[in-house]
């Protein structure tokens, strides 16, 4: 996953609970040296497709005997594929864990069962529930996605501030009875300084962020 060669996922949701983790009712039954995963999970990011060789699911589920709310749930990597050794058994497919976008919009009760190598305690913290292996990885994901849709941003204003420098059309409202270029027109520079202003108070809050560590 770090090289790139396979993706993730995180898959906490499912129909009843929302963000009411301690509402999840995703199960984990021992097996020998691994666990079986069993339950619903909905609104997965990228939860299947055919874009890397493997995807590994990191799902929050419940164990046999656990005790009630989010201090009773364990976190568990739940492979598409799984092989001893990091290789990928293609024959193990069967035991995926599969979430499209078809069963987010028309949720069901599909029984998809996976087998489980290791399973991570997960805590609840102070006020609102806060798995905390799930919650660090979900702290990066917003930071990375809000520093994308900044740079998204950003690199849209340039490319429209060099167009309207760039495309001449209709006469100066000023005077003067020529052509001249869109920068020119009152609605146009309107529209660029909302661009601009809206992406610095977006850069202004990245960077204002607390610097307050969620892990190691």
């Amino acid at each position: 996953m770090i090289e790139g060669t396979w993706t993730g996922t995180m898959n906490l949701t499912e129909p009843q609970a929302g963000t009411d983790l301690g509402l999840i009712r995703t199960k984990a039954v021992r097996e020998g040296d691994h666990y079986r995963v069993s339950g619903q999970k909905i609104f997965i990011t990228y939860g299947e497709h055919d874009l890397a060789e493997n995807i590994v699911h990191l799902v929050l589920a419940r164990v046999d005997g656990a005790p009630e709310g989010v201090r009773g749930i364990s976190m568990f990597l739940v492979p598409k594929f799984s092989g001893e050794s990091g290789r990928i058994d293609r024959r193990a497919e069967r035991r995926a864990v599969r979430v499209d976008r078809a069963q987010a919009r028309h949720p069901r009760e599909p029984d998809r069962r996976s087998r489980v190598r290791e399973r991570h305690r997960v805590s609840g913290g102070r006020g609102k529930p806060r798995p905390e292996y799930m919650f660090i990885m979900m702290n990066l994901a917003r930071f990375a996605v809000g520093m994308e849709g900044l740079s998204i941003s950003e690199r849209a204003y340039q490319q429209a501030l060099g167009y309207a420098r760039e495309r001449v059309q209709s006469r100066d409202v000023a005077g003067g009875g020529k052509s001249v270029t869109i920068i020119h027109h009152p609605d146009v520079r309107r529209m660029l300084m909302s661009m601009k202003s809206q992406i610095e108070a977006m850069r202004a809050s990245r960077t204002s962020w607390p610097r307050r560590s969620t892990g190691p």
